[in-house]
């Protein structure tokens, strides 16, 4: 089996610190559970509130990383700050795309980051041969947009009231990018 990995380090100004675009590690999962739940919890970003049930973190970080399907971890003090990852469908009609979720914990939004997670994300899936990555965004979340149109994502699709969180509802933008 190929296994592709990508690594690459930045030196912010804002910090003094190194942070590292690593292939997923299972020594990183309790961190990544962490890291999910934080952004879960503000309840704008991604489809849950909470994270999962570790149960269920773990057999996807195991069903990601024994597929050598993309997941990547952006880490900074021996933290998961940020992740990017690229799910193939189980359908193997269907296996030639690929699924992007992604997050990045408040304080390293804006800098950069999101686009390396992203770049790893989309070599790894070249090598393994994706050949479509979809995703749904919030429609509000502008940021994520023009990431994603950066790297040449392009709009297929609107879902109005795609989602109905404290009696607000929320609507999707759904974005196709062709390897």
């Amino acid at each position: 089996m190929l296994l592709f990995l990508y690594s690459c380090e930045v030196d912010w100004d804002f910090m003094k610190d190194t942070i590292r675009i690593i292939y997923a590690e299972e020594k990183y999962l309790s961190s990544f559970h962490q890291a999910l739940d934080r952004v879960a919890r503000e309840q704008i970003y991604v489809e849950m509130i909470t994270a999962p049930a570790w149960e269920k973190t773990f057999d996807f970080f195991k069903k990601q990383t024994e597929g050598n399907f993309p997941v990547y971890y952006a880490i900074h003090d021996e933290k998961v700050v940020g992740w990017a990852d690229i799910s193939p469908s189980e359908n193997p009609r269907l296996a030639h795309r690929g699924f992007l979720g992604m997050g990045l914990i408040d304080g390293y939004r804006g800098q950069g980051l999101g686009s390396q997670l992203l770049e790893a994300c989309i070599q790894h899936a070249k090598k393994i041969e994706i050949e479509k990555i979809e995703l749904s965004v919030y429609s509000n979340n502008s940021a994520a947009i023009a990431l994603y149109k950066k790297f040449g994502f392009q709009e297929m699709g609107f879902i109005k009231h795609y989602r109905k969180l404290n009696e607000q509802y929320f609507d999707c933008v759904q974005m196709e990018k062709f390897l």
